[in-house]
């Protein structure tokens, strides 16, 4: 099943697997080493076992996982990516990577899940970050295939966006204020712009005769579909904003938004609404007054229709169910 050989006087075995080629170092120099070796190896090939090196720590891997990732994802994605893994790791008494498996990781979720500290969404995040984690270690030889790549999510159930009726908002209006968010909440509110582009906004960005702000790409910020979008400025929030403006810098202070922001929900008898609530009201009330999807998704920034539908397509239903009824006859 594999062949024996020497390079520089050490042994290597060279074998095929799933019609693969791989060459893997024995380490030894002594041949009746090297046999016993081979017949070991032979056995797990035969076995259908996936493992090339069983000695790797699970930590190393981890390690070279997020330095691979660092520049591609966000440091959030990763940092999250890593702490779904390592508790995983330290609840299991898991340390290498060929003591992963499917039947471990079932049992992982199961007693997550049964004891409400994830949910079925979650679950399907923490399946996709392991597969990708292990993945990677299949493309770096360290295992020859990843032991879940069968695995299956969970269906969560159709999930719309919460948004907030129109009776709530001047509640949240009237609650911030005076305060130091009040105009990052009505600029959020104004423009479904999601939280980090309004951090992000500078003066330069508004433009009060046209009536439009540019939500940019670069600098501080990196839309989620990585494209500039151009979107009006309404009247109101223009009205708000005239009086502050100045020609270059930021256009809102965030310092302690993160603090002062739940206590001003809490206060309008709204608590635990975030600030991604604001966009999904933003396009929520658009399409119920009759803008159509495609419309939505240019003001939200979707990299297509198709995010849009999924979101926000039910409220189309409702709207043209209720606009039917306004037939005169």
């Amino acid at each position: 099943m594999s062949s024996l050989y020497r390079r520089k006087n050490v042994y290597w075995l060279s074998f095929r697997y799933h019609s693969k080629p791989y060459c893997i170092s024995l380490g030894t120099r002594d041949r009746s080493t090297a046999i016993y070796l081979k017949a070991k190896k032979d056995q797990e090939l035969a076995e259908g076992r996936y493992i090339i090196r069983q000695d790797v720590p699970c930590a190393e891997v981890l390690k070279e996982y997020m330095e691979a990732s660092q520049h591609r994802k966000a440091k959030k994605t990763n940092d999250d990516d890593k702490s779904r893994i390592e508790t995983f790791l330290e609840w299991s008494g898991i340390t290498k990577v060929n003591q992963i498996t499917e039947k471990r990781l079932q049992e992982y979720l199961n007693h997550r899940i049964n004891d409400d500290s994830l949910t079925l969404s979650s679950a399907n995040r923490l399946i996709s970050t392991f597969k990708a984690w292990l993945n990677f270690a299949v493309r770096r030889k360290i295992i020859f295939e990843n032991p879940i790549r069968y695995f299956k999510g969970y269906n969560p159930g159709e999930k719309h966006p919460k948004f907030l009726p129109l009776e709530k908002i001047p509640k949240i209006f009237e609650a911030a204020n005076g305060k130091r968010p009040y105009y990052p909440i009505r600029t959020g509110l104004y423009t479904g712009m999601r939280e980090k582009e309004v951090y992000c906004l500078e003066w330069p960005d508004l433009d009060f005769e046209d009536g439009t702000i540019t939500v940019r790409r670069g600098g501080a910020v990196i839309t989620k579909s990585k494209k500039e979008r151009v979107i009006p400025l309404p009247a109101k929030l223009k009205a708000d904003l005239l009086p502050l403006k100045k020609n270059s810098g930021l256009c809102f202070d965030f310092t302690n938004f993160r603090h002062e922001f739940p206590k001003i929900m809490e206060a309008a008898n709204l608590k635990g609404v975030t600030f991604q609530w604001f966009r999904h009201t933003y396009a929520s009330h658009l399409i119920m007054n009759g803008v159509d999807l495609y419309t939505v998704s240019q003001l939200l920034g979707h990299s297509s229709v198709k995010v849009t539908e999924k979101h926000y397509a039910h409220l189309t239903k409702d709207h043209k169910k209720a606009s039917v009824e306004k037939l005169p006859y």
